[in-house]
């Protein structure tokens, strides 16, 4: 048995409008998911530790992206303004999770973020309009360390 590719948020060029506007409507889904789980974490995490309130700095920062990003796709802009957005946020909170990956956050935090991380990249794909990267290209989980016993 192979593993077979799944192209979401791709038809080709023939499709209906229809299959597109389940695109969109993913891509939206997508976007509240997100939306949610940062400001789980949001308020979730207390301020009382510096490593805390930098990642709350940080998750403040990606909650203002959602909102921009949500601004940009419901006022019609254009792909390239919508692709930048998708970034921006994609890019905030990769620096999130590199910033709770090496510090002192426990396990739930750290999966949060990833989590959240990976949302983004899929918000990103979803929203470029070209469908997914090819597998080599795609995000790369990191193993996680094994537990000292």
């Amino acid at each position: 048995m192979g593993i077979t590719k799944v192209r979401p948020f791709c038809h080709p060029a023939g499709e209906s409008t229809r299959a597109r506007q389940q695109d969109s409507d993913a891509a939206s889904r997508l976007v509240a998911d997100l939306a949610e789980l940062v400001q789980a974490i949001f308020t979730a995490l207390p301020p009382s530790r510096p490593w805390q309130r930098r990642l709350l700095q940080q998750l403040a920062e990606a909650d203002r992206l959602v909102q921009v990003l949500r601004l940009i796709v419901a006022m019609g802009r254009a792909q390239a303004e919508v692709a930048e957005a998708a970034g921006q946020l994609a890019a905030v909170l990769r620096a999130a999770d590199r910033y709770v990956a090496v510090g002192r956050a426990d396990l739930v935090i750290k999966s949060a973020v990833r989590l959240a991380t990976d949302l983004a990249q899929c918000i990103v794909v979803a929203l470029s309009g070209e469908g997914p990267r090819a597998p080599e290209e795609s995000v790369q989980l990191r193993p996680m360390r094994p537990s000292r016993g």
